[in-house]
């Protein structure tokens, strides 16, 4: 009986403590749940609380940024706060202070409640854009790309952005205080307009001295004359332009040694195909007078000797390219060339019904050169013009005085030029056209040349293919020039 009692007892204690412990973990676990709650609503509360200043310290900065704003803030507070004092002062003040006691009490109680109230609103937020901006400008400088250093009259560093330590290879506490001809030997300390923009060398701390662009302007200071220095890295730009200039020497140079090697194919190919072809040509030509007395037909060999003819076109161009006559340079008027090479083309002009309009000054334009050449370039490019032309059209000839050049322009309303060929028109052998040899526009690039100008062809917007030639001109009178023959100046282009 007396184990039975311990044992109904023991069990009653354990399940007495079960339940305790149980209520304990509850409350534990609700006290936790509540302190959590407390906590999240803590964090919103104040996050919301610095949302809502968040946006009065926006809104009030968008408001301070305007003076009329200010003003207006300032007269609604002095006249609030005058009304308030005149209002509540009489109760306040009693009647022995008489008119000049409550005068300064006005003025006293007015200043003490209108300073501290003008801080608060204008004064402290105002003070807040100014550190704003003043750090924000500051990153700005600090993180740009390019150097900015500024410095004084006497050309004394004041400040020096990252970049800047970074380019000329010194540390600010080093730059800042000495002199900025340090880093920058060539630049000048007085300067008759700001802003300017120099090319200058720089000098970095090993002494080694690379290209720069250094763009000065002047910065508004009240206590002294502040310059802005912004400088840019030109090295890799004039290693870029160095390299296109290699290039184009080295396409030059190529250019040269192919037209040196085509001279020589040419001149071969000339010899060993001229001489067959004028023994064929005279054969052609004695079996036609045979036939044509004993009645036969000779169309068939007339077709031959006009092919053989069209060969030896073809071979003469190529002779023409690959050695070209020597020029004869004395001083002319553009204007007579021009007006030669209108009177070769204004019969077939005509016969296509094709518009002729030349604009040309009245004065005459002189320039040194072979007038014949001249001629032959532009009465290449003019029935060029016109076999793009075959149904009419309009043939333009102008020219233009650019600085101490003339710009012949040569323009017609036809295809213009294909796009597949238009960087490549003045390769040899490159033509369109089906009987073309694809040695005109070579020849006219090099007689350009020759006479220290340029040929550029390009297509119009409007339609139709335009030729610039630009030639250099002087200033004298026509000397010996030889005479010109218009049988001689056949076009050897094509």
């Amino acid at each position: 009986m007396v184990c039975a009692a311990n044992r109904l007892a023991d069990n009653r204690q354990s399940a007495w403590q079960g339940v305790r412990l149980s209520h304990e973990t509850e409350a534990a676990q609700s006290f936790t749940d509540e302190r959590g709650i407390w906590t999240l609503h803590h964090d919103i509360t104040r996050l919301h609380a610095n949302l809502c200043m968040s946006h009065r310290v926006s809104a009030l900065s968008t408001i301070l940024r305007s003076p009329a704003s200010i003003l207006g803030i300032v007269l609604i507070l002095f006249f609030s706060v005058e009304t308030a004092i005149m209002l509540v002062l009489p109760y306040l003040v009693p009647d022995y202070f008489g008119e000049t006691g409550r005068a300064v009490l006005d003025a006293v109680l007015l200043t003490m409640v209108c300073a501290p109230a003008l801080w608060w609103v204008i004064i402290r937020p105002l003070r807040r854009i100014a550190i704003q901006e003043h750090l924000r400008s500051e990153t700005i400088v600090a993180n740009a790309g390019e150097s900015i250093i500024t410095f004084d009259r006497d050309g004394s560093i004041l400040s020096c952005n990252r970049a800047g330590t970074d380019l000329f290879g010194f540390d600010s506490e080093t730059l800042i205080g000495g002199t900025i001809r340090r880093i920058i030997p060539e630049l000048p300390l007085q300067f008759e307009k700001l802003p300017c923009e120099q090319g200058l060398s720089g000098l970095r701390a090993g002494d080694e001295r690379f290209p720069v662009q250094v763009s000065v302007s002047e910065y508004p200071a009240e206590t002294q004359e502040v310059r802005i220095a912004i400088i840019r890295d030109l090295t890799a730009t004039e290693l870029n332009a160095q390299a296109k200039i290699t290039l184009v020497r080295e396409t030059e140079a190529l250019r040269a040694q192919q037209m040196a090697t085509l001279a020589q194919l040419a001149t071969g190919v000339a010899h060993e195909i001229r001489n067959p072809l004028t023994s064929i040509k005279m054969l052609i030509q004695v079996n036609r007078r045979k036939f044509a007395d004993e009645g036969l037909p000779t169309d068939d060999l007339e077709l031959v000797e006009q092919e053989i003819r069209r060969m030896e076109r073809s071979v003469n161009s190529l002779l023409d390219f690959a050695r070209p006559e020597k020029s004869e340079f004395s001083t002319f008027a553009i204007e007579d060339v021009i007006r030669r090479t209108v009177q070769l083309i204004e019969g077939r002009c005509a016969s296509q019904q094709v518009r002729l309009a030349v604009d040309s000054p009245g004065e005459p334009t002189w320039m040194v050169g072979d007038a014949a050449q001249i001629q032959q370039l532009l009465l290449n490019l003019a029935l060029n013009s016109l076999d793009a032309m075959p149904r009419g059209g309009l043939l333009e000839i102008s020219t233009a005085i650019i600085d101490a050049s003339i710009e012949v322009t040569v323009s017609d309303s036809g295809a213009g030029i294909d796009p597949k060929v238009i960087d490549s028109i003045f390769t040899p052998f490159v033509t369109t056209k089906p009987n073309g040899v694809g040695l005109g526009l070579g020849i006219c690039r090099r007689i350009a040349e020759g006479h220290g100008g340029t040929l550029r062809g390009t297509n119009r917007a409007s339609g139709g293919a335009q030729f610039r030639l630009t030639l250099p001109i002087t200033h004298g009178t026509a000397s010996h020039n030889r005479n010109l023959d218009p049988n001689e100046l056949s076009c050897k282009a094509c």
